[in-house]
């Protein structure tokens, strides 16, 4: 096992899914923890430093969408990776949604530990990991 420094929050309201990123991220060495809704995501990003934010779009409280916006606007330098099982509003898709948002990448759900552990290796460093990639 390697000891990765970024700090992960997984936020989703499936607890098995946030059990699941929780021990696959924690098996390769990184900090994980966990938010059931955008209110405790935003909580955690006041109490400590994080790094990498997965985010559920549809979920109970404060959901997805409304949750990115206030991490881009509070906390510019964290990559936000929006997940979503392919949900649409209307005629838009979340995911497109995201992006224009401002979130860093969208993954389709389900995802794999090891497709979403591809994403975070593939971020640039600690002072550049605020920035887009393709």
């Amino acid at each position: 096992m390697t000891t990765n420094a970024k700090t992960i929050l997984v936020v989703d309201d499936d607890k098995l899914v946030l059990a699941m990123y929780k021990f696959a991220f924690e098996d390769q060495g990184y900090r994980v923890l966990v938010a059931d809704d955008g209110n405790v995501a935003l909580k955690v990003l006041d109490a400590q430093p994080i790094d990498v934010v997965f985010l559920d779009i549809i979920m109970p409280e404060k959901e997805g969408l409304e949750t990115l916006l206030e991490i881009k606007q509070r906390f510019p330098q964290v990559a936000v990776f929006v997940m979503s099982g392919g949900g649409m509003r209307g005629k838009h898709d979340f995911l497109t949604v995201a992006k224009k948002f401002g979130a860093t990448g969208v993954v389709k759900k389900p995802a794999t530990p090891k497709e979403l552990i591809a994403l975070i290796e593939a971020l640039p460093d600690a002072s550049e990991a605020g920035q887009k990639i393709a």
